[in-house]
């Protein structure tokens, strides 16, 4: 099994977007990436914009080279319908997808919807991936069963995906948020034999916001957890976690016991071998460096007609 993170929070962009190559078959989970519209009261740069759009080519090329396509859920940081990748890209591709009626919100219902719509005359086949189980000759890809979007269910619903590849094994949660509620410590038994593990960890710069100490201490019990599994060598923990620059510390007893058991909590771009380049956590200093926004640029490559700058980089 190849692993090749595309975008993350570590890479500049709010993402999760990850190529797969296994014996049987090339897999892309969540093609797609972001930008936060709005942080300490100023809009993408223009270090994001350029960021974002270098990781969109990224993404199309290997979407391109893709048997299999998995969108784990609705927001635009794991699926884009249009907004900047050319939809030809899934012409004769295999996509399974978050259930787009059942265990679903409103907002992501309506996304569902209309990303169908564009890709359903172009894909070879759109499978409901919901608790499914699907063979590919060497490779064995499960799926979840519908988990909250964190500690709540008013962002919806995700699916985690657990890729089993002869004596490799994989668990990419998706949008967990750390795992902060019983639901998510399904997880442990869903991909019990995982190596490597894709985790969103804990927002930590919403924390007494929009996300609760008691949530904070749950994920990283279940954090925790994870890493007592026997198999598992790597978390490799970023999104959510990785959009404030001093998060380490808010985790360094969990950076400490994953160190005594030899094992390895790492960043998206460190597994990758690359600079950490935490865009959105520097947008104050990058405004003060060069107080020049993003938005032109991201509207001159936003392909839908409907040209609404508000959204442009809404991952949400």
């Amino acid at each position: 099994m190849d692993i090749e993170l595309i975008a993350f929070e570590s890479m500049g962009v709010r993402s999760q977007a990850t190529f797969i190559q296994t014996y049987s078959a090339n897999i892309f989970i969540d093609p797609s990436a972001a930008l936060a519209p709005r942080r300490f009261g100023l809009p993408p740069h223009i270090y994001e914009a350029r960021k974002l759009l270098e990781k969109f080519d990224e993404i199309e090329n290997l979407v391109k080279d893709s048997d299999i396509v998995v969108v784990t859920h609705y927001h635009y940081d794991h699926h884009d319908p249009g907004r900047f990748m050319d939809p030809d890209i899934y012409r004769g591709k295999v996509i399974y997808v978050k259930d787009p009626v059942n265990s679903i919100n409103v907002s992501q219902k309506i996304r569902a919807s209309i990303f169908l719509r564009i890709v359903s005359d172009r894909a070879r086949t759109i499978s409901i991936a919901d608790g499914r189980s699907i063979e590919l000759d060497k490779t064995r890809v499960n799926f979840s069963h519908p988990l909250p979007h964190g500690e709540e269910d008013t962002l919806g619903y995700i699916i985690s995906v657990c890729i089993e590849d002869r004596d490799n094994v994989l668990l990419y949660t998706s949008d967990i948020e750390g795992g902060p509620t019983h639901h998510h410590k399904s997880l442990i038994d869903f991909c019990r034999k995982a190596g490597i593990a894709i985790v969103d960890g804990p927002p930590t710069y919403l924390l007494g916001y929009r996300y609760s100490d008691s949530s904070f201490r749950n994920s990283i019990r279940f954090l925790t957890d994870l890493i007592n599994l026997d198999t598992l060598n790597i978390i490799i923990l970023d999104h959510h976690m990785c959009r404030e620059l001093d998060y380490t510390s808010k985790i360094d007893e969990l950076l400490t016991e994953t160190i005594n058991k030899g094992k390895q909590i790492t960043t998206a771009a460190q597994f990758m071998n690359i600079e950490p380049v935490f865009l959105e956590a520097k947008r104050r200093e990058l405004f003060h460096i060069e107080p020049v926004d993003g938005l032109n640029m991201l509207s001159s490559r936003y392909r839908i007609s409907n040209n609404d700058l508000g959204s442009l980089g809404d991952s949400l």
